[in-house]
This record gives C-alpha cells, structure tokens and sequence, in this order.
C-alpha cells in the first residue's frame, strides 16, 4: 500500500472542503431562487379577517385609497359610483400593484402585470387573480372586509 505524503493529505483535505462548499452554496443557492419565483400564500395575499372602514367623501370617483387589512395592503376603487376592494399584493412575486384610472386598470411595476378592476388577470406573469374583498356602503361609510 503507498503512504499518502503530507502534501497529498492537505491538498485531498482542501479540495473536499472546497468541493462541500460549492455543493453547499448550490443547493442553498437553487433554494433561494425557487422561494423567489414561486409565490406563497403569504406573498400572494388573500383576504384578512380584519375590516377597515372609513368616510365615503375620502374617496373620489375613479380613485382609490389604500387600506390596511390583516396587515397587508388594498384598495378600494370608486367606479360608476361601484366600490370595489382588491388585495394590492401581485400573485406573480408579491410586488405592489398601482392603479391607473386613466386605462381602469392595476397594473405591477415589477414585472408587467395586468389586472381588470375585478382583480381578473389581463397580461403579465401573474398566476391567478387578485384576491377580493367585501365591500359594502353603510350610510356614508364604507366598510371593507
């Protein structure tokens, strides 16, 4: 059998070192990636159990005015005297979506992302539809949630 010399030790020793990092690194690497480009429920958004509520004179006709439900972001939208209320998360990455009244659309700055005022998906990478909430006029005070 031939003895291994110090020399071939280290450099063996080094080189499975740098071999468990670079695997290391991938895998950890593949994982951050995959967590990126894969929307969870949590950078999706969906509807809170929480409800806001403020006065209707606070929100124009074609404007929206953002809200906070369970902590994360809506919107509601005054159309043709309609109110709506739409999560503000985009579905693809969880970036902010915007309202434009002048196209009656929200659109994500991220990536391109494109949905109606019902929260349908219109263009872009999103996966699913905004998700909705419940909206509704008591008197001159709109209650969402």
């Amino acid at each position: 059998m031939e003895e291994i010399t110090r020399k071939d030790f280290l450099h063996s020793t080094v080189n499975t070192l740098i071999g468990l990092w670079v695997a290391a690194t991938a895998v950890l690497s593949s994982y951050a990636g995959l967590r990126y480009l894969w929307p969870t429920e949590k950078t999706a958004g969906g509807p809170g159990g929480n409800k806001a509520s403020f006065p209707l004179t606070e929100l124009s006709e074609g404007d929206m005015k953002k809200v906070l439900i369970g902590g994360k972001p809506a919107g509601i939208i005054r159309l043709n005297k309609d109110l709506y209320a739409l999560s503000l998360i985009c579905t693809h990455l969880g970036c902010i979506v915007s309202w434009h009244p002048e196209e009656k659309r929200l659109i994500c700055p991220c990536h391109g992302g494109v949905y109606d005022i019902n929260g349908a998906v219109l263009g872009g990478p999103p996966p699913r539809p905004l998700p909705s909430y419940e909206v509704r006029l008591r008197g001159d005070t709109v209650v969402v949630g």
